[in-house]
């Protein structure tokens, strides 16, 4: 996971793509002038779906928050509580972020916040116990790249190049604008 980044991002009234477009150009130019280069930082363009069923969201979740994991960056679930890189922590209630929705994830695994995080954690634990997610490639997922749904809810998932402090900083001064 050193070299990308996988957002769940909710739609309003800023498409995706003026946000991404904002973010990762914002990062790129910061990470540049710190480090003293020129030119493109990211390989390809990000990638994003559309999610539009609850128990397909559970999962993406689970998937996301996982990769570290999977990745032999973290040692296991409970050690993600801790981890600054992804979302978990702050569902957790060990990181505050106020540009992160959650109250909108921990709703989806119960009726209060204990039994949520609680709800979470089990959920996660069993989706590390099953390796490889290949279920979490196609099924409810509608590529970028083909078609389109109209739909309430659009939640998107984004992933660019760069899973490191400097980008949850360009995150969140993005968020700030």
């Amino acid at each position: 996971m050193t070299n990308h980044v996988h957002l769940l991002l909710r739609t309003g009234t800023v498409p995706i793509a003026s946000m991404m477009r904002r973010l990762l150009t914002g990062y790129a130019v910061r990470f540049n002038r710190r480090h003293h280069r020129y030119g493109h930082l990211f390989q390809n363009r990000y990638k994003s779906i559309l999610c539009e069923e609850d128990p397909y969201l559970k999962q993406l979740v689970a998937y996301i928050h996982l990769n570290p994991v999977r990745a032999g960056i973290v040692e296991d679930v409970a050690a993600l509580k801790v981890y600054p890189f992804t979302g978990h922590s702050a569902l957790m209630g060990k990181r505050i972020r106020p540009w992160q929705d959650t109250a909108y994830v921990l709703a989806l695994f119960g009726g209060s916040v204990s039994e949520a995080r609680r709800n979470l954690q089990i959920h996660l634990s069993r989706w590390s116990a099953k390796g490889h997610c290949s279920e979490l490639t196609g099924g409810g997922l509608i590529r970028s790249t083909g078609g389109g749904v109209r739909s309430k809810k659009r939640i998107g998932m984004g992933s660019g190049s760069a899973a490191t402090s400097e980008f949850w900083e360009a995150v969140s001064l993005s968020k700030r604008r």
